[in-house]
């Protein structure tokens, strides 16, 4: 675990953090907990980007959330700044995020780029049709959650980028969105995440998200069972047509805590019962 090291920086500006960054043998840290947990003995230097203004912010308006790298889940938590429909379900995803202690350390982007496979955040990302910021420097470039998930952000990022700012679309009546997590103890690692967001249009279904995490070993969405639900009607059959594909489309992660037999039995329906939830609320 980082047997080299031999330097940290702590830069105050993006681009100063970004020359750092650009050089060999060097990794960023924010709140550390993901970086702890690497075994790479080839990093000599740690950027440490925690000390950057500029990077730590929460705000929203009437379209979009913004937040900043090192914004720390607990402060997504209490925020009293974040309303409405993203906002509520950003906030109510943070609070099941570990410990308190644990989220006064975890970043919104540290959660999201170390792509661990118990990470909260980035399925509420992936549901509200997040996009990222990523910053080399003053060059900037926006792209979707979905895209730097599906890509892995450590291929995603160029050398000397990083993700600077998370922005979550604001929704409006006639959307709901819904959070449910399998979890033996509130401070253990979860089995299963799911969140869904579903947004209706005349009666039918115009939009569906549909996120997980825990079952599979890092953030994914179910875009065929999504397929399946767009342009339907909000029916029982309809909802578990789709729970059922998503369950049969992802690839299970094995390990102590069950089999994949289980997990397979148990994300289907809870699939199902996150969809009915966030139909309920776009009601």
């Amino acid at each position: 675990m980082l047997k080299k090291l031999t330097q940290v920086y702590h830069p105050t500006t993006i681009e100063e953090a970004c020359k750092q960054l650009s050089q060999a043998k060097t990794a960023v840290i924010a709140g550390g907990t993901a970086e702890a947990l690497k075994k790479d003995d080839t990093i000599e230097t740690l950027v440490d980007i925690t000390h950057i203004k500029e990077l730590n912010h929460l705000s929203q308006d009437a379209s979009t959330i913004k937040i900043g790298a090192t914004t720390t889940v607990q402060d997504i938590y209490k925020s009293e700044t974040l309303k409405g429909i993203s906002g509520n379900f950003i906030k109510q995803v943070a609070g099941t995020v570990a410990a308190t202690a644990l989220r006064n350390t975890i970043t919104a982007g540290g959660n999201l780029v170390a792509q661990l496979w118990w990470s909260d955040l980035p399925v509420a990302y992936l549901a509200l049709d997040a996009e990222v910021v990523c910053r080399t420097g003053k060059p900037k470039r926006t792209v979707s959650v979905v895209q730097i998930i599906n890509d892995t952000p450590a291929k995603f990022l160029k050398k000397g980028e990083i993700v600077a700012e998370i922005l979550v679309p604001c929704y409006n009546k006639g959307t709901g969105c819904d959070f449910r997590k399998q979890i033996k103890t509130h401070h253990d690692y979860p089995t299963i995440t799911v969140a869904t967001r579903i947004t209706l249009k005349n009666g039918m279904i115009s939009e569906a998200r549909i996120a997980c995490n825990a079952v599979t070993s890092t953030p994914f969405r179910c875009q065929d069972a999504e397929k399946l639900l767009v342009g339907k009607k909000p029916t029982a059959e309809n909802i578990a047509k789709a729970a059922e594909k998503a369950a049969s489309s992802i690839k299970y992660r094995e390990d102590f805590r069950a089999s994949k037999e289980y997990k397979q039995e148990v994300f289907q329906v809870m699939v199902r019962r996150s969809l009915e939830a966030s139909i309920e609320a776009a009601k």
